[in-house]
């Protein structure tokens, strides 16, 4: 069971995170906003828009925050929710690869820390902790390739406002083929938009499959 304190914090960093203010009095512009999820404290939900100046400008990303009963000693478990194409995240499963949320976590730090640093990653990718090995060497080899991909992800998953036809041909080609929408999306992106090399991969497992049932 949660300590009487976990609660009562909880809702303190989520009353400080959404109603901060400037000196002036002004609201400030946090780039994200914070709610429970069926009124329980250990189990929140966050949106946040994407950067300005970055691929992701003008989508708006869903996070899940799952909090433990040992916070703040143990950091929160945070993940994507919103598919992105990311260094630090994973494009499958949404995890993160944020060094505040393992070893330099802090008991001092809040849910407010935590957003604010995944927001700031998501403009600054922190190559010192990659998560996805494909989306790594295509913003490290081919920046502008990633970019472009990464804007066509956040048109597709996240409303971003940059849609890119010629990368929706390519997937409409693997669909044709019967593969699933997201799963073209995935591999052709992986495979920097190779779609001839990709559809012949994939025209032989399914020539392998159909003969392994016959």
């Amino acid at each position: 069971m949660w300590s009487n304190t976990g609660p009562a914090r909880v809702q303190r960093e989520i009353n400080t995170a959404m109603h901060m203010r400037s000196v002036n009095g002004e609201p400030v512009d946090r780039g994200f906003k914070l709610w429970l999820i069926d009124e329980s404290w250990s189990n929140l939900c966050a949106e946040i828009e994407g950067p300005p100046g970055s691929p992701y400008e003008g989508g708006v990303f869903v996070v899940k925050i799952l909090v433990p009963e040992t916070y703040p000693v143990v950091p929160p478990k945070v993940e994507f929710r919103t598919r992105i194409w990311h260094p630090n995240v994973s494009p499958e499963s949404g995890a993160i690869g944020l060094n505040i949320l393992g070893k330099a976590w802090s008991p001092d730090m809040s849910l407010r820390t935590i957003l604010m640093a995944v927001r700031n990653i998501i403009a600054i990718p922190d190559m010192a902790t990659p998560f996805d090995d494909d989306v790594t060497r295509q913003y490290s080899q081919r920046h502008e390739l990633f970019v472009r991909t990464a804007k066509h992800w956040t048109h597709r998953y996240a409303n971003g406002p940059n849609c890119i036809p010629e990368f929706d041909a390519k997937i409409q080609t693997l669909m044709d083929l019967g593969m699933y929408e997201s799963l073209a999306r995935s591999t052709l992106s992986k495979k920097d938009w190779h779609v001839d090399r990709v559809c012949h991969n994939f025209s032989s497992l399914k020539r392998a499959s159909s003969e392994e049932r016959a």
